[in-house]
This record gives structure tokens, C-alpha cells and sequence, in this order.
């Protein structure tokens, strides 16, 4: 007992000196790393690169850049000695300008004291060392307008920037961009969500009105006391002159439209209202932000001249949110606004490309207007269009390098420059370029006989004409499918289309397997702020006997939502409580009951491991884990004696649920999922798991890449949570959660990938092409949401490729499926097809044939 004790103390002292202790065993970015690579001085030529001007179709030429403007586009011959830039085989964009951000802000962005804290201003807090800005650069992003927080109905003043890094404040803002200010208006100002001085006015909507209403009525009585006073002063008399207030200095300026309004709003209703109370006070608001139901108004959002800045897809993490679709900015678009997609988000600011692109696979909109949503668009609603925005000669040279189309999810950024000057230059952390990820052989799990149709074997399907894409064998073009009993009967090329069968003509289109969310909450989550819509977290500590599949509502529109974009199957897993907090079920995403949705029920007993920090001094074990160990080894023995009793025919130990529920996970006959994130965390759960002889995966590994060898020497599969977050940690380099997959796939360890999203688990496809852009092939890419996460499931015999045999979960597109801008067109779940429509498309239907009906009316 001794020698062991002390190997294990020898072992648990080597991990707490694991290499994510030490400086430079992993890549890293300080500022000296984030310097870009060269300079240009201002000047310089970007040669024979495909540029996408942002008002024209892409075209092929050179771009010449002379101080810091756009000088000529087309053939261009410079003075020797100029800086030149290949740009073969590279896209050139505008540089994205976020229109909503609260990046390069110190010391908070919300005065939330008051409901009109108009004298505030952003300028007074910039931080041009926030490195926001620089993971900004690395997306694309030149320009930023930084708002005020919306905890007042009125707020404080804006800022706009043009993207430096680490300069000098004078260097941070945009001189040409107008004075503007914050407004607020639903649940944030109304304090809906708890938290905060509820009995500061106001606490309803109603009370927002009465409180613009009231402010700019006292507005215009300052105005006009002071107009009297300046009147009175020219007369040659000596009035003493009206109180300052400088709230209200701010107040008449909106009137006397020296500031614009740029509103955080959300419902119809209140959009409307605000629309109509500055109206009637003679101003109009510049921009709505966020605007989430402005497809219900578009035309009144339109006619009123205001330019709403939307999400692309975010939703259901509030009540206001519930009723938000992706349709709504190509809606507005529509109806004549002037419409952009923010970000809001120190993250989601970093791949707003790539989110422009959903307007395509959602609303429809061509390449060229879904572009201007993030650049000319923007420049429009800060009135900075005449400057930036567009590539066009004599505009500000805010420019940046794609590796491919700028829309595309798998493009990644090369440079950013703004004012022509580099601000970003990308380097290789990771080594991908160098030392790539292989692409790996994935033969087919299912070997025998499959499934062949028979004339009496019921309803059959037959995709005919377009290009299958197996995941474990080749493409086949112009290939034909067939589905019968709920399963694939047959596919390739030359075969014989049943003669009673239903086809399906999917020429010129692609035909994928159904693509599987792992590790989610659907069917036990609905609302985010709602907590009576979630079922998610159990109390009481560790459940390890109780089940998701209790908690599924197959009425969740969540459901349909997610199927819309290609997912036929999901993990509905437990969340928080434990450590032991549940055991996950897996569900088709179709069916009316939760026993229908039921594919595999208690397929993985899920453990939120104790987490150890990073930088730590003392890196000890957690205490808990030995209270886990002794909770196995109770489960084991029960296990046992229950065994033994049967055998004997003697009586049974007390019943004991949790013990009960351990017992096949103690003994490795089923699996655990142990979800760690952090470097230092994920090397316990390695070593805790070889201890007690698991058959375990891990989920999460956000840090994963800082500890890639350990876990590929383990032998432990990880599900990444997600590759769509920021870095963990200051100091790690912009693009580690990009990268993440390729450099665990490059060290030998089995990957798939989650959403790690509870809203939106319809975008898992495009946190895997995030990861291909960043060096994980394409090919391993969709095996990582397709083949990969059926075997993480045990069920890569039944569903994540095309095979004869195999269930029909079925995908037909019309382009690449893990793509932002591909629509989805069919999805068939066990060989019958579902229906394309949910709450989001029925909500944009109608609201579609709303603005059909006002246009015609105007006509």
C-alpha cells in the first residue's frame, strides 16, 4: 500500500507540473506576438486579389493604397519601391464596422443610477489596451461604434473608433463620425430580470413612454428659455441666464438634431412607440438596435427613415427575444430600411463575416446586399459612408484579406488594415500551416448486407440527380437514393428507381446525412431569463439516477428550429448540480411525444469534474474526487452483492437508487461524460479516469489544445464544446478555440463537436467550418458533427454517414451544409420527410405578407 500511495503521489505531482505550467510549452500571444509582421507605411499595392467592392459583383485586379486611401483599382503601375502584397488566390473585403459594441470601454459601460444619464459620455472611458480590439482586427472588424449600456431609458453618449490596437485615445476615435446617444427601452430598463434598484423609474413600458415624453417636453421648454435668454442678450438687455443642465444640453440637441439616437429596443410595440414619440417631438431615431421583432414592422421602421442593426440568429435567451427569427434582417432589407447586423459581443464581433452570410441561407439576399450588412450598410447609419464602407477610389483604405469569400464560414482572415496601414497580420500559433492536420481514413462502420427494397416493403423515396456525400466512402455525383422502412435501401449511380416510388429531383443540389448536435439541452430548455422553462439542474448535489428524458417537451419549438438547419439527432443532456448531475438520453428530432422523440435512453451519466486553476500555486487534487472514488467503489460493490445475491437466491441488498444508477458506469459497461475544461483541470480528469477505469468522454476541452499529447495518450474521445468563444485567457492566441479541434485531431485524439450553445444548437455545422477554416480538414470537419458524434453515441452503425442499411436521416441543400450560406431545402428523419415550417418561418410568413400587403397599399 505504500508503494502504491507513493506512485500515486508521484503521479499527482507530475501533473500538477504539467506542461500548462510551464511558459511556452504551448503557443501563447503577448502584445510583442500581436505586433503585425510588417508595416506599410500607408502605401502600398495589394496585387491580382478577387476584391468585393461591397456595391458590385467580385471582380479580379490589383488595389493601390496611397496614404491611407484607396488611391486606384484595376491595372495598376506604382513607383518602384512601393510595398507590394500578393493577393493570389485571396479575397479583399471592407473591413467590417460593428454598429453596436461595447469593446475598448473601462470601467464598466452602464450609469445606471438614474433613467436619463445623458451627460455621460463613452469617450471619457476608452481603452485602446483592451485586447477586444485586437481579437477584433484578427475577425475583420476596422471600425466600431461603442455604446452606452441599456440600463436607462436615456443613457450615455457613444464613441466611434476606428480599430488600433494599443494606440494612443486620439488614435482610437473617428474624427468624422456624428455625436450620438443611447437609448433603452423593454426588460433591461424595466430591471425584468432581477438584480438592481427596482424601485427606480421606470418599471413598465408605459413608464418608458411617459419618461420620453416628459424628458422632451422639459427639453423643449429649456430650449426655448434659452432661445428667450439669447434673444433678450441681442436686444441689449442683461437677463440673467436659465440653470445649466446638462442632461437637458444633450436633450435639445437630439431636437436641434446635433445628436443622434440610436435605440436598444426589441418588441413591435415599443419600437413602434418610440417611433411615434419622436415624431411628435420633430427628431427621428437614426438607428434601432438589436430590433429583434422589426420584421413585424418593417415598413414603419422603413418609412420612418430609421435603420435597424439586428442579430443574425440569436434568440430565446429572453422573453423579448422568443419572438426573434434570422429572416428579419433580409425583411427589413426588403421594406426599404437600411439595415446592418451587430454584434454586441467581444465574440461574435470576431466572425461577423461569416454571420452577414446567414442573410442568404435565411432571407435569401444576394451576396452583395448580405455584405453591406456589416460594412456600407453601417457607414450609412453613422453617417460615415462618404468615407468607408465600400471598396471605392478616395475612400478610407479599411481593408482586409480573406482566404476566401468573406461570407463564407470557412474563410479565415489573412490582414486587417485600417487607414492603409496594417493593424493585423495573422500568424501561424499553432503550426497548422507547417504541420497540418491529416485527413484520416473513416471506413464505413457498417460492413454487412444492408437493407434492400422490396415491392412490398411500403413507401419509398428515391433522391435522384444530385451529388451524395457518404462521409466514409467518396462523393458520388449525380447519385440516386433510396429510402424505404426507414432506412437507406439503396444508392450510387445507375440504380433503378422503384417504380411506385416518390422521387425527390435534387439536381444541381447535395445530399448529406443529418447532422448530430451532441451534448444539448433541447426538449428541456426554452426560455433563458424564464426559469420555469428550463429543466436543466437538478438540486440537491449528485443525481446520478436521474434522467433528461423526463424532462423532454416535444412541443419545444426549439426542435423544429434546430431541424430547420439540418439536425436530425441530439443528446438532450442535464446541466449543473452534481457533480454526478444526470444521465442524458438521445433524441430524433421528430416525433409528438417525448417517447417518440426517445431514440437511446440513460446513454451517458454526465459529471461536472471539479475545476483547477490554471495558476494555481498549490495544483492539488480536488478533495471531492475522493469522495467520488469512494461513491464508484460503493456502486461497484453493491453491484456486486447484488450479483451474488442472484446467484445464491438470497435476498438483495437494500435498494439504493444512486447506487444503483453508478453501478454500470463504475464497473465501464456504459459511458460517462466528464465535462473539464481548463488545461490544469482536464489533466486530473485524465488520471482520475485511468484510476477508476472508465469508459468515459470528455466534454468541453476548451483548453484542450494546451494539453493535446496528454489527452492523445489517454485514448480518451473529446466532444469540444464549441469552437465559436473567446480564448480562455488573455494571454492565448485569438484563434485558440478555432484551432482547438485541428491540433486535438493532429495528436491522435477522437473528436466531435458541439454547439456548447443552449440557444442555438441549429449552428453546430458552422462551429465545425469555424474549425476548418482554422486548419481541421474539411472532410474530418463534417465527420466531427456527422460520423464522429454517432460514435461518441455508440451509434455510428446506425446514423452519421450514407450506407445502405443505415437510418435515413437525410439533409438535401443547395450548397455546402456546414456552410453559413446554404439553404436547407429537405430533411427526412428515418425516411419521412419533415416539414420545413416552425414557429420562425410561420412568425416571418405572416409578417411577410403584412409588409406584400403595406407595399401594395402604397402603390
Amino acid at each position: 500500500m505504500v508503494t502504491t500511495s507513493l506512485i500515486r503521489n508521484v503521479a499527482l505531482a507530475a501533473l500538477a507540473l504539467a506542461p500548462v505550467s510551464l511558459a511556452g510549452d504551448h503557443p501563447f500571444e503577448t502584445d510583442a506576438e500581436r505586433k503585425p509582421a510588417y508595416r506599410t507605411g500607408g502605401t502600398c499595392v495589394v496585387r491580382n486579389v478577387t476584391i468585393h467592392t461591397g456595391v458590385s459583383e467580385p471582380y479580379q485586379a490589383d488595389l493601390y493604397v496611397k496614404d491611407g486611401k484607396i488611391a486606384a483599382i484595376g491595372k495598376v503601375e506604382v513607383v518602384a519601391g512601393t510595398l507590394e502584397l500578393d493577393g493570389r488566390g485571396m479575397h479583399l473585403s471592407p473591413g467590417v464596422i460593428d454598429c453596436h459594441s461595447h469593446m475598448a470601454i473601462s470601467r464598466g459601460v452602464n450609469e445606471g443610477t438614474y433613467s436619463i444619464t445623458a451627460e455621460c459620455d463613452i469617450s471619457d472611458a476608452l481603452d485602446a489596451e483592451d485586447v477586444g480590439l485586437w481579437r477584433a482586427l484578427a475577425g475583420g472588424v476596422t471600425g466600431a461604434r461603442l455604446l452606452h449600456g441599456s440600463a436607462n431609458t436615456i443613457g450615455g453618449r457613444h464613441e466611434v473608433i476606428k480599430l488600433r490596437y494599443g494606440k494612443s485615445f486620439d488614435e482610437l476615435r473617428n474624427p468624422d463620425a456624428k455625436e450620438g446617444i443611447k437609448f433603452a427601452l423593454g426588460e433591461n430598463v424595466k430591471r425584468s430580470n432581477g438584480g438592481g434598484n427596482s424601485s427606480r423609474f421606470p418599471a413598465t413600458r408605459m413608464g418608458v413612454e411617459a419618461l420620453l415624453v416628459r424628458a422632451f417636453t422639459r427639453a423643449r421648454e429649456y430650449q426655448s428659455e434659452w432661445l428667450n435668454y439669447e434673444a433678450a442678450k441681442a436686444r441689449g438687455e442683461d437677463p440673467a441666464p436659465p440653470r445649466k443642465d446638462v442632461r437637458l444640453d444633450v436633450l435639445v440637441g437630439i431636437l436641434e438634431k446635433q445628436v443622434d439616437v440610436h435605440s436598444h429596443c426589441y418588441r413591435a410595440d415599443e419600437i413602434l412607440m418610440l417611433l411615434r414619440v419622436a415624431e411628435q417631438n420633430g427628431f427621428r431615431i437614426k438607428t434601432l438596435q438589436h430590433v429583434l421583432e422589426g420584421y413585424k414592422i418593417a415598413h414603419e421602421i422603413a418609412q420612418h427613415g430609421a435603420g435597424p442593426s439586428s442579430f443574425s440568429d440569436w434568440w430565446a435567451y429572453k422573453i423579448e427575444a422568443y419572438d426573434a427569427v434570422p429572416f428579419s434582417p433580409a425583411m427589413m432589407v426588403e421594406a426599404g430600411a437600411v439595415t446592418t447586423i451587430n454584434s454586441d459581443s467581444d465574440e461574435l464581433v470576431r466572425h461577423l463575416f461569416s454571420d452577414a452570410g446567414k442573410s442568404m441561407r435565411y432571407g435569401g439576399l444576394d451576396p452583395v446586399r448580405s455584405l453591406q450588412l456589416v460594412t456600407l450598410n453601417v457607414a450609412k447609419q453613422l453617417a460615415l459612408d462618404e468615407h468607408t464602407g465600400s471598396i471605392e477610389v478616395g475612400k478610407d483604405a479599411d481593408l482586409v484579406l480573406h482566404t476566401g469569400d468573406p461570407l463564407s464560414a470557412y474563410s479565415r482572415v489573412e490582414w486587417t488594415m485600417v487607414d492603409g496601414e496594417l493593424e493585423f497580420t495573422r500568424r501561424d500559433a499553432f503550426e497548422l500551416d507547417s504541420r497540418p492536420a491529416p485527413l484520416t481514413d473513416a471506413p464505413e462502420p457498417r460492413t454487412e448486407a444492408g437493407a434492400e427494397w422490396r415491392a412490398d416493403g411500403g413507401a419509398t423515396v428515391a433522391i435522384v440527380g444530385g451529388t451524395l456525400h457518404p462521409v466514409t466512402a467518396p462523393d458520388i455525383a449525380n447519385g440516386t437514393l433510396v429510402l424505404q422502412g426507414g432506412r437507406i435501401v439503396a444508392m450510387g449511380t445507375g440504380i433503378a428507381v422503384p417504380a411506385n416510388a416518390r422521387v425527390v429531383d435534387a439536381t444541381g443540389q447535395h445530399v448529406w446525412p443529418g447532422l448530430i448536435a451532441l451534448d444539448t439541452r433541447l426538449g428541456m430548455f426554452e426560455i433563458g431569463s424564464v426559469q420555469a422553462t428550463i429543466d436543466t439542474s437538478e438540486i440537491g448535489g449528485s443525481q446520478p439516477d436521474i434522467r433528461s428524458s423526463a424532462s423532454l417537451n416535444a412541443e419545444s419549438v426549439h426542435i423544429p428550429v434546430t431541424r430547420f438547419n439540418g439536425v436530425t439527432r441530439a443528446q438532450a443532456s442535464p446541466q449543473g448540480g452534481g457533480p454526478w448531475m444526470g444521465q442524458s438520453c438521445v433524441i430524433r428530432l421528430a416525433g409528438d411525444t417525448w417517447e417518440e422523440l426517445l431514440q437511446v435512453d440513460r446513454d451517458m451519466l454526465h459529471l461536472a469534474f471539479p475545476r483547477v486553476g490554471n495558476t494555481a500555486k498549490e495544483k492539488k487534487e480536488p478533495e471531492v474526487l475522493k469522495e467520488l472514488a469512494r461513491q464508484l467503489e460503493q456502486a461497484r460493490e453493491h453491484a456486486r452483492l447484488i450479483d451474488e445475491a442472484k446467484s445464491k437466491g438470497s435476498a438483495t441488498p437494500p435498494y439504493d437508487a444512486r447506487l444503483e444508477a453508478l453501478a454500470p458506469f463504475s464497473l465501464g459497461q456504459k459511458r460517462v461524460a466528464v465535462h473539464a475544461d481548463g488545461a490544469q483541470t482536464l489533466l486530473y480528469a485524465i488520471n482520475w479516469i485511468g484510476e477508476q477505469k472508465l469508459d468515459a468522454v470528455i466534454v468541453g476541452a476548451r483548453e484542450g489544445w494546451k494539453v493535446a499529447d496528454e489527452l492523445a495518450k489517454s485514448k480518451l474521445p473529446v466532444i469540444v464544446a464549441g469552437t465559436l468563444a473567446l480564448p480562455s485567457g488573455e494571454f492565448d492566441p485569438y484563434d485558440a478555440p478555432y484551432a482547438n479541434p485541428a491540433v486535438l485531431h493532429r495528436a491522435g485524439v477522437p473528436i466531435a463537436i458541439s454547439s456548447g450553445d443552449d440557444e442555438n444548437v441549429r449552428n453546430v455545422g458552422f462551429h465545425a467550418a469555424m474549425a476548418a477554416s482554422f486548419g481541421l480538414p474539411r472532410e474530418e470537419a463534417l465527420r466531427s458533427v456527422t460520423l464522429y458524434a454517432a460514435r461518441m453515441l455508440g451509434l455510428d452503425r446506425e446514423l452519421g454517414s450514407l450506407a445502405p442499411g443505415k437510418l435515413g436521416d437525410v439533409v438535401i441543400t443547395d450548397g455546402d451544409i456546414l456552410d453559413t450560406r446554404t439553404q436547407v431545402h429537405y430533411v427526412f428523419v428515418e425516411g419521412v420527410q419533415q416539414p420545413m415550417s416552425n414557429r420562425q418561418t410561420e412568425l416571418a410568413e405572416k409578417y411577410r405578407k403584412r409588409l406584400e400587403r403595406q407595399k401594395a397599399e402604397k402603390k
